[in-house]
């Protein structure tokens, strides 16, 4: 009879666990019935939980056989939905959410578990888990990146005590979480007075009953949570030392190290960084350890990555009118002038005497050479007359030039008219595009980078030495993006257009600049115009004869006027993209 007994334990120790293969929602009269179909026999533990209404369902002996784990928009007899998970081996969790918190009834035989209610509806039709081939899923449209984590909360509980003993407190809560408990040392005796909790996770309501008593707990390695008094847990860390190397994925080490650095236990706790594989290596007390591997898990997140498209448009404008008119009066004695301002028109040198040349080579001078000037002569030896009239201030590169001349007696005036007008357009566009990770620093820059001599002290000796440097100039433009939470882009802009110019004084060049800094909220491919980087320069001189130059009408004969009218734009469009991360697996 012995023999019999012990092989029948053995065979239900060997006897698999019971799969569920189904769940139906169905109306019975005026009940909502709730059927889980297990393939053999089952312990159901269950809770109602609030702040949203749900029914969690904890099945012992069993596994998970579902062919989803979600399944959304039941919406019949007031359950709105399900989640399934394996939640430990032989133990499946459900989790059913309500419209409302009901009182409710569980049964149990060896093929299924029936969950019973009163319906808050009307009739409806029976669902069930083989009928729903695709389960519906939450609209995700739009959303970058990975989903965001949704941080595991433990199952909530409500108790009240008033004069139990600390075992009695342990034991029930190793009960409701399935967890084992020891109590170290005198712990068991002390009694537990005036608490009041509701609705919260069992681990949080454990430690402040725990941290009520002077007391606290750690967990070990294979599970187990041991209590003791606050003072022994805190001399166990101080003797225990861990060392824990943690592999940082997204983040850079160093970075990770620095924050780290701040958590440590003060003239013990050592973080080192390794940029060789992107770790962190930290030493310190282990609940310390496992607190910094907790904060690098969240912190070490994969970033985004935001595309950016810029288009820059650079229009340069620039129109010139220019006219001058300028006289030159000179006497002549006897065909020879004497005395003259001769900036404009060379006259025969009268100090320099005529050179005999052969012209054709036979051997025999043919002719005088005269060589002529255009310095000023000036003749000591009796009266003459000479004028001359707008030669310094004449326009650049005229396009129209008319000499004339007339003869008066023994003096000839030269007049000559020059005009220039142009008008020049320059165009550049650029269409440049880079790609950056959330929250780093991107450049794009259309310009070349401009040597710059710059002699040290001492320039004006011989062993004065001479560096160059380089100045970035052209169009600029630098970008940070920061990706929000509902999928914007924060963009941080600095744009600057600069250029070399010949400065006005003996400095040699100078680099001229327009920038612009801004910070911008858009949306995943909207554009944004930057303007505002615009340069508009009038330049208009007249000079001439004085008096004469303001005569009406006829003033214009005895001046030269310039007008420059330069013009130049500066369009940025820029337009982010976010990059969506892809599906593990795709």
């Amino acid at each position: 009879m012995i023999s019999r007994t012990i092989l029948a334990f053995a065979v239900a120790l060997a006897a698999p666990a019971a799969e569920i293969r189904e769940v139906r929602v169905a109306s019975e009269g005026t009940d909502t019935e709730i059927t889980v179909v297990v393939g053999g026999p089952a312990t159901p533990r269950h809770m109602m939980l609030t702040n949203p209404p749900r029914l969690l369902l904890d099945i012992k002996g069993a596994n998970l056989g579902l062919e989803h784990r979600r399944y959304d928009r039941i919406d019949r007899g007031g359950v709105l939905g399900m989640r399934s998970t394996q939640f430990r081996p032989e133990t499946v969790r459900l989790i059913f959410d309500l419209d409302r918190e009901f009182a409710y009834r569980v049964t149990a035989d060896s093929g299924a578990i029936r969950v019973t209610f009163q319906n808050p509806g009307p009739p409806f039709p029976d669902w069930s888990t083989p009928d729903v081939r695709e389960p519906s899923r939450p609209d995700v449209r739009g959303a970058a990146g990975p989903p965001p984590v949704v941080p595991q909360t433990e199952p909530r509980i409500s108790v009240v005590y008033d004069s139990a003993s600390m075992l009695d407190v342990l034991a029930g809560f190793s009960e409701f979480a399935d967890i084992s408990v020891v109590p170290n040392g005198d712990v068991g005796a002390v009694l537990v007075r005036g608490i009041d909790i509701r609705d919260q996770p069992w681990d949080v309501a454990l430690n402040a009953i725990l941290s009520a008593q002077n007391l606290g707990w750690h967990r070990t390695e294979s599970g187990i949570i041991v209590v003791d008094w606050l003072e022994n847990l805190q001399a166990r860390d101080q003797l225990l030392s861990e060392t824990r190397v943690i592999r940082v994925n997204y983040a850079r080490a160093d970075s990770v190290a620095e924050t780290l650095r701040h958590l440590a236990t003060p003239n013990r706790g050592q973080v080192v960084s390794f940029s060789g594989s992107n770790t962190v290596i930290v030493t310190d007390a282990p609940s310390v350890v496992a607190r910094m591997d907790t904060i690098i898990a969240v912190l070490d997140r994969p970033l985004p990555q935001v595309a950016i498209e810029a288009k820059i448009v650079f229009v340069d404008r620039t129109d010139v009118q220019q006219l001058g008119i300028v006289y030159d009066l000179k006497e002549r004695n006897g065909g020879v002038v004497e005395q003259g301002l001769n900036d404009l028109i060379a006259v025969p040198d009268p100090n320099a005497p005529p050179q005999l040349v052969d012209v054709d080579g036979d051997g025999t001078v043919d002719q005088g050479f005269v060589r002529r000037t255009n310095e000023t002569l000036v003749s000591l030896g009796g009266s003459a007359v000479a004028a001359l009239a707008n030669a310094n201030d004449r326009p650049i590169g005229p396009a129209l030039q008319i000499l004339t001349a007339a003869a008066f007696g023994e003096f000839s005036l030269f007049s000559f008219l020059e005009a220039l007008e142009s008008h020049q357009l320059s165009d550049v566009q650029a269409a440049p595009s880079i790609r950056v990770v959330d929250h780093a620093h991107a450049r794009i820059q259309v310009g070349e980078r401009t040597p710059i001599r710059v002699l040290e002290p001492g320039a004006q000796t011989e062993s004065a030495r001479v560096n160059v440097d380089f100045e970035d100039t052209g169009i600029i433009l630098d970008v940070v993006p920061h990706v929000t939470n509902n999928n914007q882009i924060r963009l941080e802009l600095m744009a600057e257009r600069s250029g070399l110019k010949l400065g006005l004084s003996d400095v040699g060049f100078v680099f001229e600049k327009q920038i612009g800094e801004t910070t911008l909220l858009l949306d995943d491919g909207e554009t944004a115009v930057i303007g505002g980087l615009t340069l508009s320069e009038v330049s208009r001189s007249r000079s001439g004869i004085p008096g004469l130059m303001n005569l009406p009408l006829i003033g214009d004969l005895f001046r030269s006027s310039k007008e420059n009218e330069v013009k130049q734009d500066l369009i940025i469009l820029v337009t982010p993209h976010i990059i969506h991360r892809r599906p593990e697996g795709r």
